[in-house]
């Protein structure tokens, strides 16, 4: 972890910036930090991870209101609003600005009040850096254990049934002499099959979350062995680097089955 000693004023200045003008709104009833703020790893690089929590019908006014205070103290160069109905249920819109830290932006989340969906659980999402909260929504709560162990039952039923699948694909296209299509189909296993299975056995809580932030969480013997898989000298080396892998695969499966 790097650290935001560089960032920090710019990002306390934004907050103040920021809380100087929701604070003020009855209507905006939370506010908090998420992302590499909420699990402890911070840094120069991170981005925004804000949400919001507003009354049922101030969903797109709480936007316009932001957008107007970035317009008016830093300037927008680009936004994207994710269309509607999203994953997770809630509005959300990213948004670069002018006269900021190098790879900085904003990823704002507005959710209503009457959500029961908040991406909190301190297991999963890390320990919110609240700014604001009105009504006690931020309670530190994590994951149902019951719901949780259901999905996980589910995910691992997934990635055992669509294993074959995928390496057929995979070993078809470097039996063809494809390699760009062979690099990438090996690169999907890699990151959806594999991690996914990594992540049953060493970050269960977290065990949708891709390959993502592994190295944060895997022993150090795995996280070395999973970037040698990662990075073929060539796409020759892709069948018997594909052997290996599938073989940790089934060993990863046949542990999580015993675990069930």
């Amino acid at each position: 972890m790097n650290g935001c000693r560089g960032t920090a004023p710019f990002r306390e200045r934004m907050r103040k910036g920021i809380l100087g003008v929701f604070d003020t709104f009855a209507w905006v009833r939370a506010m908090w930090e998420g992302g590499s703020a909420a699990t402890g790893f911070l840094d120069d690089y991170s981005d925004l991870d804000l949400v919001m929590v507003v009354e049922d019908d101030r969903v797109e006014e709480a936007f316009r209101l932001f957008e107007s205070f970035l317009e008016a103290e830093y300037g927008i160069t680009r936004r994207f609003r994710m269309p509607e109905p999203c994953w997770h249920g809630h509005g959300q819109c990213f948004y670069f600005i002018e006269d900021c830290p190098p790879l900085y932006y904003i990823d704002l989340l507005v959710e209503k009040l009457s959500s029961n969906e908040r991406l909190l659980e301190p297991d999963r999402h890390g320990k919110a850096l609240v700014w604001l909260d009105r009504d006690g929504i931020v309670t530190g709560e994590g994951s149902d254990p019951l719901e949780l162990s259901r999905r996980r039952s589910g995910f691992l039923g997934m990635l055992g049934a669509t294993l074959p699948l995928t390496l057929v694909e995979t070993r078809k296209q470097i039996a063809r002499g494809n390699a760009i299509d062979a690099v990438a189909q090996y690169q999907r296993f890699l990151s959806g099959k594999l991690a996914g299975l990594l992540n049953l056995k060493y970050r269960p809580e977290r065990f949708d979350f891709g390959i993502r932030y592994a190295d944060r969480d895997y022993p150090d013997g795995v996280n070395t062995r999973l970037e040698r898989l990662l990075y073929p000298s060539s796409p020759d080396a892709l069948p018997a680097l594909l052997d290996e892998a599938e073989e940790w695969c089934r060993e990863l499966l046949e542990g999580a089955a015993r675990e069930e």
